[in-house]
């Protein structure tokens, strides 16, 4: 299999959006020049109509109500940004995918185990993807929500029209140019969208091929022994065959640590910037629930609401899979029949429960490690926050 051909078995809707915004790496030069201007130009348009909003209209109850929606445009420029600046990282991880299949001598079983984590990558990409197009349909259909509330609900006057999200575009009357605002906030939404589609679907996929690889390197060491035991005689264990099993096992376990470290030097930072902006605007999100009650007009902040959830565990849960895994391959050790081994297969086996007690682990920038625990963290304290400002 060539990369072309895993790609589009995949990582398609990764590299369509890739593609299209300059994030792909293997795209030409030119391409990606393209749509760097354009989502430069769309993101600061987007930021600069939000704090323009803020700046005339200041009130407290603005600010609360842009934030949100500044925080998106804000990190759909974070996401982007880090693919620019470490593109060549970017790429090493993607080509990292295939080059790893056939150069750590996989056999039939261990090819099978790989492929079961890049299946496990692709449906968690396709659920991320349909969370991203909920909250895309969510807002794309406030500007017709007018229409069809008066269809059910008709009043003796017009309803007011409604944006995809407030901003202010510095003309006089809004409403004599709605239409080529709608246009220009759909195109700031669906640049959102490709942003986070092209951009966090690679860091679920890398990680899903990092707990493969430490699939392998746990099943290595559980089966170290297989080839070379005798049931009824330990005198006949080949201790060459076992020593050289052992190291087979080592080598594997070492690339996916240094590829674990590879994801982590690549997105510690991006993720812990994220990580502050999704609590700001998930605490924004309750403040606003909060205040409306549910119906036709409102019922976008709750699709949003869920939306960020769904995302913050998406960011956390990377960390809690490679977690999970350290701890399989910790157990995968002790499983082995190591004490059969003489004294040097017995010291490999050492050093690699020792290895394993400060394995590399996925964090936001270092201090925050990401797991399960961090995002009830990270929901308690939006919640906290929420609860503070809700009572002033």
């Amino acid at each position: 299999m060539n990369l072309e051909k895993f790609v589009n078995q995949y990582l398609r809707a990764t590299r369509v959006y890739g593609m299209i915004f300059g994030t792909w790496p293997f795209q030409k030069q030119t391409q990606r020049i393209v749509g760097f201007i354009v989502v430069h130009i769309v993101l600061a348009l987007a930021m600069i109509t939000q704090i323009g909003r803020v700046v005339v209209y200041y009130s407290t109850r603005t600010v609360m109500e842009q934030i949100p929606f500044l925080m998106v445009a804000t990190t759909s420029y974070v996401k982007y940004s880090n693919y620019l600046i470490n593109a060549s990282k970017f790429k090493r991880l993607i080509n990292s995918l295939l080059v790893d299949r056939l150069t750590v001598g996989m056999q039939e079983e261990e090819k099978r185990i790989m492929k079961e984590y890049a299946d496990r990558g692709k449906f968690y990409i396709f659920i991320y993807t349909l969370n991203i197009y909920f909250c895309t349909l969510v807002f794309f259909l406030l500007p017709f929500l007018p229409a069809l509330i008066n269809i059910v609900q008709p009043l003796n006057e017009s309803r007011p029209r409604l944006q995809i999200y407030p901003g202010y575009y510095f003309i006089e009357n809004e409403n004599d140019y709605y239409y080529p605002i709608m246009l220009y906030t759909n195109i700031s939404m669906l640049s959102a969208m490709g942003i986070f589609l092209a951009t966090d679907t690679v860091l679920v996929f890398v990680v899903q091929h990092a707990c493969g690889l430490l699939a392998i390197a746990g099943h290595r060491f559980k089966c170290s022994l297989d080839a070379t035991i005798s049931p009824t005689d330990c005198s006949k264990i080949d201790n060459q065959e076992l020593y050289r099993n052992v190291c087979y096992a080592i080598s594997i376990h070492e690339r996916a640590h240094a590829y674990i470290n590879e994801i982590e030097n690549t997105y510690a930072m991006n993720l812990f910037v994220q990580v502050g902006m999704v609590v700001l605007a998930f605490t924004m999100t309750l403040l606003k629930v909060a205040s409306v009650t549910f119906s036709l007009e409102t019922y976008q902040y709750y699709g949003f609401v869920i939306t960020q959830v769904v995302h913050m565990y998406f960011l956390t849960v990377q960390g809690q899979l490679v977690i999970d895994m350290h701890e399989n391959i910790y157990r995968a050790g002790y499983e082995a029949f190591w004490y059969n081994g003489d004294v040097k297969v017995q010291a490999l086996f050492l050093l690699v429960m020792r290895r394993n007690l400060t394995p590399p682990l996925l964090t936001a920038g270092g201090l925050i490690q990401l797991n399960l625990d961090s995002f009830a963290e990270i929901l308690k304290a939006s919640v906290s926050y929420f609860t503070v400002l809700k009572s002033v």
